[in-house]
């Protein structure tokens, strides 16, 4: 009795202890939630709670495309961010171009209607508005300048329509320049596609630093470079467009480029710094009534430094219409200044325009050996005639004579002095640098030019090396004064 107690016990015992190690088996195969704490991640911790102050304020906007005020047409979709609790909405102008209809989705609930309060073509955007029963959640707006390459940001916004989308990047770059004088956008490789057009760019403290506005592609969709207009940019316009509808740009009256070395060099600035003035756009312009002159040399607009003709541009453009800006320019290594009261810009021929730093240089000489082959109408190159002054072939790749009043009287030009480009040697420095037949040199590296002696002595003066300075004017041929253009070309001799 007692041996079969035992055997029993000793079986139960036995069971158990594979009924236990089966059942670890079995747990040791579930699949369980963690409940540790993560470690603490800043980024982390900074991007959601970036993304938490904004998101409630990123709106996302349904369009009709078409003529008329139907609902039928083509659908389209975009981004937004309230600005203003009373309902103001900061987008794209391109994504409301053309609609016949606009629809606003709140990321609390709700569609409202959308009416347009004002558009501007030239920084591509747009305020709309919108009537809500209560108080909206407005965005902050950051300071875009305070910005640096390699700072973090997010992008908000409804690519696809996908609605609070979030991506994260860095800034790429800044100053990105395009063919409208008045977006130097932001860059970045937060993933920017079709849909997040005019929602925010944001900082890791919440503030909308740019507008989210155009991607570089070769798919039509994300490939690692976005663009944001600056917030900067997107407050001056959105606060114009709120009080009057439009907008309204200072004009100074002055054709542009950019600040070459040897322009750098020779007036004691740094080669980043600045834009020249090629020339003023007519003698009653802003600039001219103050002083300014073509090879001056823009260094600040009302003690804010200039970086290039496009900054410039934007900076003038920001003042409003009839206020006195500060000019701070270089003449000859000095420093002056000028207080120049501003017009307002009001089309393209009367803006200022930005040249090329080097003009596309021409071949004046025709392919047709009959047709005179120097465009000063009515003049062949002559040796017979004793009262023609020979051309000359200098080192610049250059023929010169001095200008004489018939022909500056037939380029337009009455009036000038200086000595004439007959032709421009192709492949030669002062063709390659933008000289070509028929400018008139007025002045090298400072020295007044009138004459071919003034010339010779002045080129001959160069060695390889030197950095040189050429101001020009330049007549439109017709005979006609008052269209007188000026330019300004550098290079460094070989």
């Amino acid at each position: 009795m007692l041996v079969a107690m035992c055997c029993l016990s000793l079986g139960i015992a036995i069971g158990a202890i594979l009924r236990g190690i089966a059942g670890a088996r079995a747990e040791d195969n579930r699949l369980l939630i963690s409940h540790s704490e993560p470690p603490a991640d800043a980024l982390s911790a900074a991007f959601a709670r970036a993304a938490r102050l904004v998101e409630p304020s990123v709106v996302n906007i349904k369009v009709t495309q078409g003529e008329g005020h139907g609902i039928t047409g083509t659908e389209g979709t975009g981004s937004g961010i309230i600005v203003d609790p009373s309902g103001f909405i900061l987008t794209n102008q391109h994504v409301i171009t053309n609609t016949a209809r606009i629809k606003v989705s709140l990321p609390s609930g709700g569609e409202y209607d959308a009416k347009p309060v004002g558009q501007d073509e030239d920084t591509d955007l747009a305020v709309l508005k919108i009537n809500a029963p209560k108080a909206l959640p407005a965005a902050r707006m950051g300071d875009s300048e305070k910005l640096n390459v390699g700072d973090w940001v997010l992008a908000i916004g409804s690519p696809f329509g996908l609605d609070q989308t979030v991506t994260a990047g860095i800034i790429s770059a800044k100053d990105r320049i395009t063919e409208r004088p008045f977006q130097q956008f932001l860059q970045t490789d937060a993933a920017i596609n079709p849909g997040n057009s005019g929602g925010p760019l944001v900082n890791l403290a919440g503030e909308v630093v740019g507008i989210n506005t155009e991607i570089e592609t070769r798919t039509g969709f994300y490939n690692g470079i976005g663009f944001a207009l600056p917030s900067s940019t997107a407050v001056d316009i959105y606060n114009q467009l709120v009080a009057q509808g439009h907008v309204t740009r200072g004009f100074l009256g002055v054709k542009l480029q950019d600040v070459s070395p040897q322009v750098a060099h020779r007036n004691g600035i740094p080669e980043n710094q600045g834009a020249v003035v090629d020339d003023v756009t007519g003698k009653d312009s802003p600039a001219a009534r103050s002083g300014i002159q073509s090879g001056d040399v823009i260094i600040a607009v009302n003690g804010q430094g200039v970086k290039n003709k496009a900054d410039l541009v934007r900076q003038v453009a920001s003042l409003p219409v009839g206020s006195a800006a500060v000019i701070t320019y270089i003449r000859d290594g000095r420093q002056l200044t000028a207080s120049v009261r501003l017009n307002e810009r009001r089309d393209q021929k009367s803006k200022d325009q930005m040249v090329p730093s080097t003009p596309r240089p021409t071949d004046p000489l025709s392919p047709n050996p009959q047709e005179d082959p120097y465009p000063v109408p009515g003049f062949r190159q002559n040796h017979a005639d004793p009262e023609q002054i020979p051309a000359v072939k200098p080192p610049l790749g250059l023929s010169v004579q001095t200008l004489r009043p018939e022909q500056a009287k037939q380029i337009g030009l009455v009036g000038a002095r200086g000595v004439l480009i007959l032709k421009a040697e192709t492949g030669g420095i002062g063709s390659d640098s933008g000289l070509r037949a028929n400018d008139v040199i007025t002045e090298i590296n400072g020295k007044t030019i009138k004459t071919l002696d003034d010339y010779m002595r002045a080129v001959q003066q160069l060695r390889s090396g030197d950095e040189v300075v050429i101001r020009v004017i330049r007549g439109d041929g017709s005979g006609v004064v008052g269209r007188i253009t000026s330019a300004i070309v550098s290079f460094t001799v070989p």
